[in-house]
């Protein structure tokens, strides 16, 4: 990583962004991943049409 120069309340700024990133990508991939039943209607097509 990058060595800089930031005071201790930027670097606190930066530290929560990193986590809230983190929070939401935990949820997007659980959600994305998640074993879930997809509601299909009764459609029945004839084999001979």
């Amino acid at each position: 990583m990058l060595e800089y120069t930031a005071t201790a309340d930027v670097k606190r700024g930066l530290a929560r962004a990193h986590e809230e990133r983190a929070q939401v990508l935990r949820v997007f991939f659980s959600w994305m991943f998640a074993r879930r039943r997809v509601e299909t209607p009764d459609l029945r097509v004839s084999r001979w049409a």
